[in-house]
């Protein structure tokens, strides 16, 4: 056996991990949910009037787009930070020799990179 089993709160961390594709798909439905109602009319008229179009927004739905970008570049920062501490914590990343099973190099300086992307595209949003 090359890995740790997870155990207690190392659990519901796998378990987010592991589905942290799907679960992020689902927020983003409910993100362009959110952006329709800001739209429709069908609220108050602060709220929900006046807001520009669907791919001319105004007022709320840019602020809204502004918010949902800093808070997807967060998240998907954090489950990539995660990700790597997990993964560090249950395996070990190998740098040099090759066991099976264990990352490398290369899958450590991928999710890096992407950890790296994130924090940027969060201080350009910023």
């Amino acid at each position: 056996k090359t890995y740790k089993e997870p155990a207690s709160l190392m659990v519901v961390i796998d378990f987010f991990l592991c589905y942290r594709v799907p679960i992020m798909l689902k927020l983003y439905t409910f993100a362009i949910s959110g952006y329709i109602f800001l739209g429709s009319g069908l609220g108050d008229d602060i709220t929900t009037k006046h807001n520009g179009s669907l791919f001319a927004p105004k007022w709320l739905r840019v602020n809204y787009l502004q918010a949902l970008a800093l808070l997807d570049a967060a998240i998907w920062g954090c489950l990539e930070l995660a990700l790597v501490c997990y993964v560090a914590w249950q395996r070990g990343p190998s740098l040099g020799r090759r066991s099976p099973g264990v990352p490398g190099a290369s899958w450590l300086l991928e999710h890096l990179f992407n950890l790296g992307m994130s924090a940027a595209g969060f201080l350009w949003v910023f």
